[in-house]
This record gives C-alpha cells, sequence and structure tokens, in this order.
C-alpha cells in the first residue's frame, strides 16, 4: 500500500531506541525526511546508517538534550532554516518509573517536563505551518490506563491525552490531525532490561506470564507501534483526530 508520505517531513523525538527508532526507519522506507533527536550521538549515527543502506533518504540528526530549555529554539531554528517547518511530529520521548509517598517536589516536576510540556512546547512552534499548508500529523506516545503504582510518568502522560485531545478539535479544519498511540509490553530496551529480569527471568515465567495477561501470547515488537504510528502520519489516516489507539496485545482490559 502506497502511504502517499514521499516527500513530507518528519520530526521524531527519542529516536535513538526502540519505538523511535523503528518508527524512523518505517518513514523512511516511505520516502519520508526524517529528523530524528537524542541525546546520544552513536545510536543515531547507527540509525543513519541503517537508514541509508536500505536506500531511503538519509535523516537529518540532532544531537541534542529536550531537557535543556535551549533545545526547543535550537531546534525550531534549525528546522524552520532548513525545512520551513515539519509536516509530522512524533513525541516519542518519555521515562517510566514508580514514585512512591517520599517522591520530591523536584522529581514530580523533572517528570512532568520530560513528559508533557517538553512534547508541547517541541509541537507547538510547528502547528501554524502544518495549518497553513493543509496538512500535519501529531502523534504523541502515552501509556497504560491500568497504572499498578504511583507513576509521574502516567500521570504527566494522562495530560498529553488532554492536552492532544484538545488540540485535536482545535486544527482539525486545517486538515491537521492529533492521535496519541499507547504501547503495551513491547520488546524495547525498558522491557528487556528492567521488566523481565525483575518480574519474569525465566522463560517459563514468561510464558505463564503471557498465557495469562497478553491474549495474543507474545510479547509485542517496536515494529507493530511503529507500523501503525506511521499510518496515522499518511493521508490516508486524515478521518482519525483525537483518539488514543492501543498496540498491546488486547492487555488493557477496560473497554
Amino acid at each position: 500500500m502506497d502511504l502517499s508520505l514521499r516527500g513530507k517531513t518528519a520530526l521524531i523525538s527519542g529516536a535513538s531506541a526502540g519505538i523511535g527508532r523503528e518508527t524512523a526507519k518505517t518513514l523512511a522506507r516511505e520516502g519520508v525526511q526524517t529528523i530524528v533527536v537524542a541525546r546520544r550521538a552513536p545510536e543515531l549515527e547507527a540509525l543513519a546508517d541503517e537508514i541509508r543502506a536500505e536506500g531511503d533518504p538519509a535523516p537529518v540528526l540532532i544531537i541534542d538534550d529536550l531537557l535543556d530549555d535551549g533545545a526547543f529554539g535550537r531546534v525550531t531554528a534549525r528546522l524552520m532554516d532548513e525545512f520551513g517547518g515539519v509536516d509530522i511530529v512524533v513525541n516519542n520521548l518519555g521515562q517510566a518509573r514508580p514514585f512512591d509517598l517520599e517522591t520530591t517536589e523536584a522529581e514530580w516536576s523533572e517528570a512532568f517536563r520530560l513528559n508533557f510540556t517538553t512534547p508541547r512546547r517541541l509541537t507547538t512552534p510547528f502547528i501554524a505551518g502544518m495549518r497553513e499548508r493543509g496538512f500535519g500529523r501529531i502523534v504523541n506516545l502515552t501509556a497504560t490506563s491500568e497504572p499498578q503504582h504511583v507513576s509521574g510518568s502516567l500521570t504527566s502522560k494522562a495530560a498529553v491525552l488532554m492536552w492532544a485531545k484538545g488540540l485535536s478539535r482545535l486544527v482539525a479544519k486545517d486538515g491537521v490531525t492529533v492521535n496519541c498511540v499507547s504501547p503495551g509490553y513491547l520488546l524495547t530496551d525498558q522491557i528487556k532490561n528492567n521488566f523481565i529480569p525483575q518480574f519474569v527471568p525465566t522463560e517459563k515465567d514468561q510464558q505463564d506470564w503471557l498465557e495469562r495477561e497478553i491474549p495474543t501470547g507474545r510479547f509485542g515488537d517496536p515494529a507493530d507501534a511503529a507500523n501503525l504510528i506511521t499510518f496515522l502520519c499518511s493521508p490516508l489516516a486524515g478521518y482519525i483526530t483525537g483518539q488514543r489507539i492501543y498496540v498491546d496485545g488486547g492487555w488493557n482490559r477496560h473497554v
């Protein structure tokens, strides 16, 4: 299927690993000029090598820390200068770690800054150009609706859902869609390095847990999310906006 994305430009944050990395590769296969942002230069350079090796448009690499207030101005200025804006923003940056009742105000502030303020600030400068051109796609990676503990990540990503829903109504008539994707247990570094060793360390533990918790009976792959994100970024998804879509193998039980 031709997704009619060739020649579009896409800014992807948190692109050095996991879903962000896979999304950059998947969009590039559709002929999109990707701009990938992350702190880790070696990982971005390896990603660029992979994309070029497949014969797809070489990504623009931006090595920067989006927790630095000055980063937003630097990223915006560069993309406005080189491309006149972008057609697509994929907000993939974020983190998940449990909080407790002793969590400090500084830790709460950091969670909201990373998971809510950063995607909002990264997206906002490009919305006017999207509206003027009559095309724009904003996709936010959010989180589960079934928290097992107090979490700065889940709480702040809930704010992203509300922001995205409201924004979607403001820009829909201008050809701009805003959606959220909520991944489940995909085999990202976080799942492989944290969840599996801590909770399901043996193959039997994993199989028992998967049979009990995930109707599809397997962990997902970052490509499962990247394929959906790429479709949502395309003109073919122009009637889908203001939505939250799960990629979790049926893990969430609520309607």
